[in-house]
């Protein structure tokens, strides 16, 4: 008696070494209950790290990391390339799920739908990160390619209804299909609340510009010298920020660590009391969804899909760029327990009806199953 194969789905995007929110998503799909339907492949696109800059953003992002890396960066990127198609046409796949997002990667993950069309592969695209402020900064003539590009894939996976409403205005053709982000667990409420003192997690990384490290800093020093009360843990801190942050003198209000594995940044969650995300670009954030997972209240700025998530409740907004705004949250937050607990219940509650793999991934075994069956019975 045969066994029929599941079909075999292949995964391009950054895997581990990489850290960050797109590796989130490809390593919480790969071990969600659809591999037990699905046969996940890897094809890694991860170049070398880069824990020494601010600002991994935009395409001369490139160039950033010394000479050494753009040159390992470039070589590792054309071996990619070259080798995909191999990989497409011996591996027996049945499907190809391209993590696509901003500047130079979309260009990158392009080539890959075209290399997947050509060899006649059902594709789907996903686009992630900052895509509209890569969109609305281009000239027309390169959003013509853009939506040139967009055509490609079968199909393109948007992260929420914003970002859908989104790429409908800026000319996509293609269907698309809407899958929000999911936390891979959902812990049981942390039992450590402080009622004083609460403790204010800032995730950085390497694009620590775009995810608001200016406003943090500023908020952090202005309720340090006015003795607030808060404690902010700063994790993921580029070694180019380590003697600044030393210098504004935040003695033991603060506590910061470099680059750590991804277990470690779910403990420091499940340790604190108010998540910070003031960013000035998003898709969807995976850190928030591990936020709300930890019964964590979060400060958020109304970018990408983070305002639809939002209206689910357990959270404030505060205007991008603003500081002051983000200082004023934090205090209330701060001097507020009741409020803190009463945020982080309807964080939580918000995950739970809208955010987990029970509820967003069926569909998304449905697109692969009809996009392979499609492909199939036009291939007879």
């Amino acid at each position: 008696m045969t066994v029929a194969r599941r079909p075999r789905v292949l995964l391009v995007g950054p895997f581990p070494p990489t850290k960050g929110g797109v590796t989130t998503f490809m390593l919480n799909l790969k071990a969600s209950f659809l591999g037990e339907q699905f046969d996940f492949v890897e094809f890694t696109t991860s170049r070398p790290p880069k824990e020494n800059t601010l600002d991994n953003y935009g395409y001369g992002a490139v160039l950033r990391g010394g000479v050494l890396r753009v040159i390992t960066g470039i070589l590792v990127t054309l071996f990619h390339l070259v080798q995909f198609p191999f990989v497409l046409a011996g591996r027996h796949i049945d499907l190809v799920q391209i993590q696509a997002s901003d500047f130079q990667v979309f260009w990158e993950s392009a080539v890959y739908a075209l290399w997947s069309r050509l060899l006649r592969r059902p594709t789907v695209l996903r686009i992630g990160g900052a895509f509209d402020i890569f969109f609305g900064s281009s000239p027309p003539l390169v959003q013509r390619l853009i939506r040139l590009a967009l055509r490609l894939p079968h199909c393109i996976i948007a992260q929420s209804e914003t970002w859908r409403d989104f790429l409908l205005k800026a000319g996509c053709t293609r269907p698309i299909f809407v899958l929000p982000n999911w936390p891979k667990d959902v812990p049981a409420v942390p039992s450590r609340r402080n009622e004083s003192n609460p403790i204010c997690l800032f995730v950085m990384g390497s694009e620590a510009t775009r995810k608001g490290v200016e406003e943090v800093l500023t908020a952090a020093k202005t309720l340090s010298d006015t003795r607030d009360g808060a404690q902010f843990h700063f994790l993921a801190v580029p070694t180019v920020l380590e003697q600044r942050i030393a210098d504004l003198n935040l003695g033991n209000v603060a506590h910061m660590e470099g680059f750590v594995a991804h277990a470690r940044v779910l403990e420091a969650l499940r340790a604190s009391d108010v998540f910070l995300l003031p960013s000035h670009g998003e898709g969807f954030p995976n850190s928030l969804m591990e936020a709300m997972a930890c019964s964590l209240p979060s400060i958020v700025t109304p970018v990408g899909a983070v305002p639809e998530i939002a209206r689910g409740g357990g959270m404030r907004v505060v205007p991008v760029g603003d500081a002051a705004a983000l200082a004023r949250e934090i205090s209330a937050l701060a001097a507020d327990p009741s409020l803190r607990l009463r945020l982080g219940e309807e964080a939580r509650a918000n995950l739970l009806a809208h955010y987990t793999a029970e509820r967003v991934l069926p569909g998304l075994a449905s697109l692969y199953t009809t996009l392979i069956g499609n492909t199939h019975r036009e291939a007879v």
